[in-house]
């Protein structure tokens, strides 16, 4: 999904007007890649938060049986991921205000951008670490390793996500 050419077919005929100022359009670029990443972390948040769910509902299914004794281990899992959905949710939109001694500009915009989609992309291979250990769970296996590969992936998003605010600095 593509939210730079929605939040683009979305302008109006006033503001495609207002392009034509000059300086408008560069300060409205600007803006509409704020939004446009905005836009993308909100969904990549909600695509954390489905799986985030998945998870709660198999710790509620690990609390009898064998799969018991990784509770703590999914537990551990499941807390992180909400603390990479909460750091989604804040991160900064690559905004610096006039007075500010960082200046972001377009193409550190769209850098930001591009992470962003890098880290939807990467939710997936969240969904399989997930789904493994439901087939674990429901094939009657041993959880224990699916449950490693879990907490691996989800370090990874939480690392990955962290390399963001290096995206602008490395730009200077």
């Amino acid at each position: 999904m593509d939210f730079n050419r929605t939040i683009d077919d979305s302008m109006s005929n006033f503001e495609q007007l207002l392009k034509k100022i000059p300086g408008y359009s560069g300060y409205k670029e600007k803006e509409q890649r704020r939004e446009a990443d905005t836009l993308l972390r909100e969904y990549l948040a909600r695509e954390l938060e489905a799986q985030w769910a998945a998870m709660n509902d198999l710790k509620s299914q690990m609390l009898t049986g064998p799969a018991m004794s990784q509770l703590d281990d999914m537990g551990r899992v499941s807390r992180k991921l909400q603390t990479l959905i909460d750091k989604v949710r804040a991160a900064a939109q690559g905004y610096a205000g006039f007075f500010d001694a960082v200046k972001v500009k377009e193409d550190e915009l769209d850098a930001l951008y591009d992470f962003d989609e890098a880290m939807l992309e990467r939710v997936a291979g969240l969904s399989e670490g997930v789904d493994a250990v439901q087939t674990a769970l429901d094939e009657g296996e041993s959880v224990a390793a699916a449950v490693r590969n879990l907490k691996k992936l989800v370090d990874s998003l939480l690392e990955a996500f962290r390399k963001r605010r290096d995206v602008i600095i490395d730009s200077f």
